[in-house]
């Protein structure tokens, strides 16, 4: 079913024990893309962890303020804010709000993905005891307040650049215009894509494979490679959108002839 859910029911509360023996829910689960949206207590924080250097990983902060240490790289997320990890560096974060923090995460490449912990003791554990990295960092690619803002209604532009490409990963974020269609196209079989809607007060309309879905805001649909699909945004308002390619990049398109 290419409809995975919304946010709301697939978000997953941390569990340090579930997540050591691997049960951890993954909403997409194939060779080539996992997506992952995890939930953090105030105070929660996974171990200090990496995984094998054939894939690579992103993050949304959906909602919450957390503390990330990259490799000895300690510094501030908030709600909006897009990263992607450095491949194969080690890495968790804190919930430093007052609030859930709601990490929406996402591997591409060689998968599973696998969980690796430090030799000897460890590492570090608690980000907030670690030493304050620069203000500026290579993680964080961009905020979504700043996707949307890139949006001119009046010429119903939309940017589709990648936030980042990468050899296993790839991630378009964009604003959708109300009553915008794409046309019909597939990507290569060695590709998954996942969209997800971020935000917005409208809805989208999908034909993936021939089953038509009705999206909106916080709702999560996975294109298997080679599958042919379209969307449309009906008339009630603009959506900011995610796209995430994992698998063998960079991304082919192929459109259908629809003129007959």
């Amino acid at each position: 079913m290419p409809l995975i859910g919304n946010i709301d029911d697939l978000k997953w509360d941390y569990d340090p024990e579930v997540s050591a023996a691997g049960r951890s829910p993954i909403r997409i689960n194939t060779p080539r893309l996992e997506l992952r949206i995890v939930v953090l207590k105030p105070g929660q924080y996974p171990p200090y962890h990496r995984h094998h250097e054939e894939m690579d990983e992103g993050y949304l902060i959906y909602r919450g303020q957390g503390l990330m240490n990259a490799d000895g790289e300690v510094f501030e997320v908030g709600a909006g804010d897009i990263l992607l990890g450095k491949r194969g560096g080690l890495h968790n974060m804190k919930n430093i709000g007052d609030d859930d923090l709601i990490e929406f995460n996402f591997r591409g490449g060689k998968m599973p993905s696998g969980n690796i912990r430090p030799d000897g003791d460890g590492g570090p554990g608690d980000p907030e005891l670690e030493k304050p990295g620069s203000a500026d960092n290579p993680y964080i690619q961009t905020n979504l307040k700043k996707i949307e803002s890139a949006f001119d209604p009046a010429v119903k532009k939309k940017s589709s650049s990648p936030i980042f490409s990468t050899p296993y990963l790839e991630l378009l974020a964009f604003t959708r215009p109300a009553s915008d269609r794409n046309s019909t196209h597939r990507h290569q079989a060695g590709l998954d894509e996942a969209v997800f809607i971020a935000g917005g007060e409208g809805r989208m309309r999908l034909d993936v494979g021939g089953e038509i879905i009705e999206a909106r805001a916080g709702d999560l649909i996975h294109i298997p490679g080679g599958t042919w699909h379209n969307s449309e945004t009906t008339d009630e308002g603009a959506l900011t959108v995610l796209n995430i390619r994992g698998g063998r990049l960079p991304a082919t398109t192929e459109r259908k002839n629809e003129s007959s």
